[in-house]
């Protein structure tokens, strides 16, 4: 048998939902990692040729970079600029970005 769930009189269950969702912890990143993560997710959706591709270049493990790129880059300036050379070498020439 199914489990009776006792629900507040005028609560529905999105807002039975969105309670306990919301207390959940969750891990605040520091504005300087923000920063890092948003220039080079910027500059990916800008050079690379479509939504899917940068996506999948930011999400995907990298063996020269020794992780995912948009964590190298979160990680550090250096992680950025690491990341931002990959990312140039990946352009057509015609499209390089100064």
């Amino acid at each position: 048998m199914g489990a009776i769930t006792q629900v507040a009189v005028g609560a529905t269950s999105d807002e039975l939902d969105r309670r306990r969702f919301r207390g959940t912890a969750k891990t605040k990143l520091a504005p300087e990692v923000i920063a890092r993560q948003s220039k080079i997710a910027l500059l990916a959706f800008q050079s690379l040729p479509d939504r899917e591709t940068a996506l999948s270049f930011l999400n995907s493990e990298d063996e020269t970079l020794g992780g995912r790129p948009i964590d190298v880059a979160s990680a550090s300036e250096a992680g950025v600029e690491r990341v931002t050379t990959m990312l140039r070498a990946r352009m057509a020439p015609a499209a390089k970005i100064d």
